[in-house]
């Protein structure tokens, strides 16, 4: 996955030439089963009658970290300053008058266009000219820093309030995922067949172009003790929020930024499901349904939370479990019976 970038210019159809190794390497090693742990509530027993996997933004998950964005702000502060110094557009003005080109980069900044206007401004310009415009530059350059700082801290958390992601396990006998996320044992665990999944929709020819459809990918989480560096997501960002023609190098980073966690929660053995959709419409949360093949009940499950779920569970047509502890087994580990 680190090896694959795919530019944001790159037509649709070769993204998908250059996607295909990752997806069909993430299907080699998925697991039969991945499992989901609920909490006993109104809402996830309506989610488990329809048959609805929720998505929802990272802002929501407990890891203050996750999907956060990691970025060398020095780096950028620096170029930017490099760039608007009277001394760096002086020899521009200079180099480009004896022959010389911008920068590649001001082309995929700027555009053509803006591109070719910039080249000429700068060529014709004076010294009184370039000086009159560093005087104002920096009359106004700590209100510019400020301006560009508030837009690195939405850049920073662009991924934590764009991105819906569901979250899966490949174990259902962590004690400790069961005590997190499933109400300290009192909740239960649905089990999905992801690998052996047939689902109508993707071989439909609107697929592409559909507004209600919502797409989905699954990926295993990448446990790394350093984060993950989105300093050139965060540069094109600040070009497009400035109004410049700033294509993102990697349309793969909302992907691998988002796969990236801290080693502390490998435990939880965690693949990721994104759901996307061609018009959100600034919704909290996206859903796909996705039937499961199996119920397990929390060790601490009630008996009415029990029977209701079992009801719903028998007319679906799943295998049903009971986690329990053996006092007699010498491991902290939870164990299953089927019912």
């Amino acid at each position: 996955m680190e090896e694959v970038v795919i530019p944001e210019a790159i037509p649709k159809e070769k993204r998908g030439e250059l996607l295909r190794p990752i997806v069909e390497y993430v299907y080699r090693i998925m697991p039969p089963k991945l499992f989901r742990y609920r909490e006993c509530s109104e809402k996830q027993f309506d989610a488990f009658n329809k048959d609805s996997i929720y998505a929802v933004k990272p802002q929501m998950f407990n890891d203050p970290y996750d999907c956060l964005i990691r970025y060398n702000k020095d780096y950028l502060f620096d170029k930017i300053k490099q760039g608007a110094s009277f001394d760096a557009i002086k020899k521009l003005r200079d180099d480009l008058n004896n022959g010389g080109h911008l920068p590649e980069m001001w082309n995929s900044l700027f555009g053509e266009e803006k591109y070719k206007i910039i080249e000429d401004i700068i060529c014709n310009a004076s010294d009184e000219f370039l000086d009159k415009r560093k005087s104002i530059f920096e009359s106004n350059k700590k209100e510019f820093f400020n301006n560009i700082d508030t837009i690195f801290k939405q850049a920073e958390n662009f991924l934590r309030c764009n991105t819906f992601i569901a979250c899966f396990s490949e174990t259902v006998k962590s004690i400790t995922m069961w005590s997190h996320y499933a109400d300290s044992h009192k909740g239960f665990v649905l089990e999905y067949d992801f690998k052996h999944l047939n689902k109508g929709c993707d071989t439909c020819c609107k697929k592409d172009t559909c507004c209600d459809r919502v797409f989905y990918n699954l990926f295993p989480i990448i446990y790394d003790s350093e984060r993950y560096d989105g300093t050139s997501f965060v540069e094109s960002y600040l070009g497009k929020r400035l109004g410049l023609y700033a294509d993102i190098n990697d349309m793969m980073f909302y992907t691998k930024a988002s796969l990236h966690k801290s080693p502390q929660w490998q435990y939880e053995k965690e693949w990721r499901m994104f759901l996307s959709k061609n018009n959100p419409m600034e919704q909290s949360s996206l859903h796909i349904n996705i039937r499961p093949i199996a119920i397990y009940y929390g060790y601490g499950i009630s008996s009415i939370n029990k029977k209701i779920l079992s009801e719903m569970a028998k007319e679906k047509g799943l295998k049903e479990y009971q986690m329990y502890i053996d006092t007699q087994s010498d491991k902290y580990s939870m164990k299953v019976r089927k019912i």
